[in-house]
């Protein structure tokens, strides 16, 4: 049996077992509820790994079967990593076939951190208003990283602490010059 094969049989039985752990009711296993907001943590592979469609779809079906217990995944060493907020969804994921870390913060907790942000700079008008150019959300450590316009930085650090926007999710600033701009097509 060749590397690809044994791994999708793998796949395709950790697969089985996350679905029937999800049928039998298993309250970590249980999808969110259509009301709550989906998290939407990304995938990513270290610099010259490619993304093996198997474990994208194995990302998949774990991140549909943990819901709010899903934080973040990555690809490492040709192995699927996934971020969880608890033991019981450790074991969810050891049993699919990819390796585990446990996480402070779920994606939705991280992704509803970000709106808290984005309506305070907001009511703050002024320059603060647009000097947030992006927000990055990580589930590996629970944090979120802002790309700041430099000459807003301290003010937006200062205020975001003083108002306690986060609660308890770290934030992690960078200066950024702003948005990107396409390329000049002339």
């Amino acid at each position: 049996m060749n590397n690809h094969t044994a791994r999708t049989a793998v796949g395709g039985a950790a697969l089985a077992a996350v679905l029937l752990l999800t049928a039998c009711g298993s309250e970590a296993g249980a999808p969110a509820s259509s009301t709550s907001p989906t998290p939407s943590a990304s995938l990513s592979a270290a610099p010259n790994e490619s993304q093996d469609p198997d474990l994208l779809q194995l990302n998949e079906s774990l991140k549909e079967a943990l819901g709010d217990k899903y934080a973040e995944a990555w690809i490492a060493d040709n192995k699927l990593h996934v971020a969880v907020t608890d033991k019981a969804s450790e074991s969810i994921v050891a049993a699919a076939g990819a390796v585990a870390h446990l996480a402070e913060h779920s994606a939705a907790e991280l992704e509803a951190a970000i709106g808290k942000i984005m309506a305070w700079q907001r009511d703050q008008g002024g320059d603060t208003a647009t000097a947030i150019y992006r927000y990055l959300p990580s589930g590996r450590d629970g944090s979120i990283t802002l790309a700041v316009d430099p000459a807003q930085l301290e003010d937006i650090r200062q205020g975001l602490a003083a108002d306690k926007v986060t609660g308890d999710i770290a934030l992690k600033f960078v200066e950024s010059a702003g948005p990107a701009t396409p390329a000049s097509s002339g």
